[in-house]
């Protein structure tokens, strides 16, 4: 007898990341395309190749609905992996973390409250995530293709928010590709109709991007992520640094100079 796939019960999922939310003290992308602006990307690249289709987990996200979390346990496979070492978080870790951020208590609270993604992000950098801190995180312009490849293949991959409608949902049981639907963004294709998630982006090519969702990869075109998206973030971390570089050359002191001018640019502001 053979055996049927299992698919994740996404008609069980709720929202795990709350809209976006305006914070004057984040740092912007374009202030660090200094140095990137003389490295000329290649039109396709995919850092999620070195990664195993099922090597990826969903860190608990289908059960408790903390894909703020899961993206950056993502996040750190994908450097790791491509700096040679591939270290996988622990479910145990990014719940940790998650717990931390909203107050769940797994052992009392079937589903986790959705958080804003920059509230994750700012623990993540403070605190860590599974023992793992980052350097800093950058917003990109609202809805910049050009920044958002660069965002991928500078930094290991970007960290996405997005307002996902209804027809996501099929999509995703029947294809694993996000599109922009016939309705466009009426009906079913209305932004936000289905839920507010966050996850990896790890790979462009011309029109469509390669993102770690639910453990699994999933193909979204660019007009999907354009349509949808509410915020992305570059995000700057030690575990994609070898050699005192990144893979793509980028030096890590000319980063860390970078991230100090504009410290210090904000000094006069809490974060």
């Amino acid at each position: 007898m053979t055996s049927k796939t299992v698919r994740p019960l996404l008609s069980t999922i709720k929202s795990g990341r709350l809209p976006y939310v305006h914070d004057s003290r984040t740092f912007h992308l374009s202030d660090y395309l200094s140095q990137e602006d003389t490295v000329k990307i290649p039109k396709k690249y995919n850092w999620g190749k070195k990664i195993p289709s099922d090597k990826w987990s969903s860190f608990g996200n289908l059960k408790i609905n903390n894909c703020t979390c899961a993206a950056a346990g993502h996040l750190i496979m994908s450097w790791t992996a491509n700096i040679g070492r591939l270290r996988k978080p622990t479910t145990k870790g990014i719940v940790e973390a998650y717990t931390d951020i909203t107050g769940f208590n797994p052992k009392s609270d079937g589903i986790g409250k959705p958080v804003e993604a920059i509230k994750a992000l700012k623990y993540w950098r403070k605190h860590g995530i599974d023992d793992r801190k980052i350097i800093s995180f950058a917003k990109l312009d609202f809805k910049n293709r050009d920044q958002l490849k660069q965002a991928i293949y500078f930094y290991g991959g970007c960290y996405v928010g997005l307002n996902l409608p209804k027809s996501a949902e099929k999509q995703y049981n029947e294809s694993k590709k996000w599109t922009v639907s016939r309705t466009g963004t009426k009906g079913a294709g209305e932004p936000g109709s289905w839920i507010g998630h966050a996850l990896l982006i790890t790979g462009y090519t011309k029109k469509e991007l390669t993102a770690i969702s639910w453990g699994k990869e999933i193909i979204l075109s660019l007009d999907f992520w354009e349509t949808y998206v509410d915020e992305s973030y570059a995000i700057f971390s030690a575990d994609f640094i070898r050699d005192k570089q990144t893979p793509t050359k980028i030096s890590v002191e000319v980063l860390k100079k970078d991230i100090e001018k504009l410290q210090n640019k904000k000094a006069g502001m809490k974060t």
